[in-house]
């Protein structure tokens, strides 16, 4: 089934549904074991377009991360299409950028220096990135740190350069890995409002993995639930909530039903027990 996203643009006279950016159809993921095979993702249907912030929600177990590292690149399907701008996803492709829960920063470089790793990985001259590096770090707030080291930043801190490095090259697909997961609530709510700031000044291509799914709806143009035994997509919600979102929306009825309806589904497929 396709869902038409509330993120995407839309022109009058195009198609209901405009070819997907990011193609995942009858997408099955088995790992091979001595014992029996781990099924681990199961017949994932999902089309995602240019410019939409899409939310993956579920347990753990389900297969978020193990989807997200296909998606990837890194790790490679066992049946079904993956396919970025209509070419298979083989190995990781130019045009992404990923974080993850860990921020993975080199403790003997400095700030500006981990960011600009990223030129260094694909053999660019990293002078050329230079302003870019720097302008990006000043968008969060980080321009006073340039020279500073990672052990000299909180967590929160360090997660915002992760996130730098991962748009150093300007991608056009950015895949998150529950990268706030680590994070006390305070801070958390702060880098929600940061990254959505963010992707309506830049409009990439943003998939976040995450357990909450209150961070689900407020970051979300569409929220995908999946269920586990084996990873499977239970549902998709589009979130039709004005932006920008302040995180006061968070209390407001609208934001609550979108909430209660994520719940009930994942209660009626098992994962919340009565």
């Amino acid at each position: 089934m396709r869902y038409l996203p509330s993120d995407a643009p839309t022109t009058t006279g195009s198609p209901a549904v405009p070819p997907a950016f990011l193609e995942i159809e009858k997408l099955n993921k088995i790992y091979r074991s001595e014992r029996k095979p781990i099924h681990a993702l199961q017949d994932i249907d999902l089309q995602i377009q240019e410019g939409e912030f899409v939310c993956i929600v579920g347990p753990s177990g389900c297969g978020k991360s193990t989807l997200m590292r296909c998606m990837a690149g890194l790790e490679p399907i066992t049946s079904g299409k993956l396919a970025l701008h209509g070419k298979a996803i083989t190995a990781p492709p130019d045009d992404m950028g990923v974080v993850f829960q860990r921020d993975l920063l080199l403790e003997w470089r400095n700030i500006l220096d981990n960011v600009l790793v990223a030129a260094e990985f694909h053999d660019l001259d990293r002078r050329k990135y230079d302003a870019r590096a720097r302008e990006l770090l000043g968008l969060f707030g980080l321009s006073a740190f340039l020279d500073r080291y990672p052990r000299e930043l909180s967590g929160g801190m360090r997660q915002r350069v992760s996130i730098c490095r991962a748009m150093l090259l300007d991608p056009q697909l950015l895949l998150m890995d529950e990268p706030f997961g680590a994070l006390d609530p305070f801070t958390r709510d702060e880098l929600n409002a940061e990254l959505q700031r963010t992707w309506l000044a830049t409009r990439k291509t943003v998939v976040f993995i995450t357990h909450s799914i209150t961070e689900a709806v407020f970051l979300g143009g569409r929220v995908v639930m999946m269920a586990r035994g084996p990873g499977r997509v239970a549902d998709i919600v589009p979130i039709e909530i004005e932006r920008p979102r302040s995180l006061q929306v968070r209390e407001s009825p609208e934001f609550a039903a979108y909430v209660a309806r994520i719940r009930d589904t994942f209660r009626d497929i098992g994962i919340y027990k009565d």
